[in-house]
């Protein structure tokens, strides 16, 4: 279906969309990659790489512009302390680049179909949560202002085709995400890097926060990339979470990276930290009902992620929208 077609990856230096582009390439697109990040994809993909800010609608009329295909992974990613600490940033980006992207994928005639990234942070407080629940309850405290912003894009798809009767944009709500290319920052990273990052510089003990028993759906990167892939190829346009169903507590996620790392290492607790929702797993029942299924495992997504950190550290050449 992408043989030949030209194709835009907004996001596409990142942890989601470096995948993505590169499984494009193998299936022979011509795919450019939008991005502020410096330019880390191999020069043998021979992908266009275009440094150009989302937040400028202009810029966005301008690299839909003969695409056939748009796929919009680029977006704000942090820790709970991140997304308590720059509200308005978090907002403010997010509102701007899917609203633009949206608009310019919607309006440039040359777009066949493209795709929306959204996420389960759009849902209330639930152990579990479906497609259907999204207007059951607001956004958690904990992802309040991305969970909203994120609502507005599927709202804007949704008005789109109200109005015009027509919609060609696929939406998917990804779980937590993880893989190579990831955010290691301490500071700033979400579960899954920051455990990779303590796990490779822990001696004698590594800590977690909070006492281990807040469990999460995670995923990895790849499989979110062959789930985008999926729903714009079957041109699915119902919602679709994507993740594996499953609940994994920090607990087994530490003891994990800890047997893949060959460490004898002891876990302690800060319990004075953030950890967000005690709970947050997805039905993934719609996406599977369509044919789809997952290809990386827990332990062998943490393992191969863990291997890649060990032997290239921490990613370079990131942009960082807090700075």
């Amino acid at each position: 279906m992408f043989n030949g077609k030209k194709i835009l990856v907004t996001g596409g230096t990142g942890l989601v969309g470096r995948e993505l582009v590169e499984l494009l390439v193998k299936e022979g697109a011509n795919v450019t990659s939008m991005s502020l990040d410096e330019n880390n994809l191999d020069p043998d993909w021979g992908v266009t790489y275009l440094k150009s800010d989302l937040r400028e609608v202009r810029n966005c009329y301008r690299a839909c512009d003969g695409m056939d295909y748009v796929f919009h992974i680029a977006g704000v990613k942090g820790s709970p302390l991140v997304m308590k600490t720059y509200q308005n940033r978090v907002f403010r980006d997010f509102i701007m680049m899917n609203t633009n992207m949206i608009d310019a994928m919607n309006s440039v005639p040359s777009v066949q179909w493209g795709l929306y990234t959204s996420t389960v942070g759009t849902y209330g407080p639930a152990r579990t949560f479906k497609e259907d629940d999204l207007w059951t309850q607001n956004p958690s405290p904990n992802d309040w202002f991305a969970g909203w912003a994120k609502r507005m894009g599927e709202v804007q798809v949704d008005a789109y085709e109200k109005e015009h009767g027509t919609n060609k944009i696929s939406i998917i709500k990804p779980v937590n995400i993880y893989g190579k290319f990831d955010n290691f920052n301490l500071e700033t990273s979400t579960l899954i890097p920051s455990l990779i990052r303590k796990v490779a510089e822990a001696k004698d003990t590594v800590e977690i926060w909070g006492d281990g028993s807040a469990a999460r759906d995670i995923i990895h990167a790849r499989d979110v990339a062959r789930s985008a892939i999926f729903a714009v190829e079957n041109k699915i346009t119902e919602p679709l979470n994507v993740g594996n169903g499953k609940t994994y507590t920090i607990k087994k996620v530490i003891q994990t990276l800890i047997k893949a790392s060959g460490k004898d290492l002891k876990i302690t607790h800060d319990l004075s930290k953030p950890t967000g929702d005690q709970y947050r797993v997805a039905i993934v029942d719609r996406l599977l009902g369509y044919g789809y299924k997952n290809s990386v495992s827990l332990e062998k997504g943490l393992k191969e992620t863990y291997e890649w950190y060990i032997q290239n550290g921490p990613t370079t050449g990131r942009h960082n929208p807090f700075a």
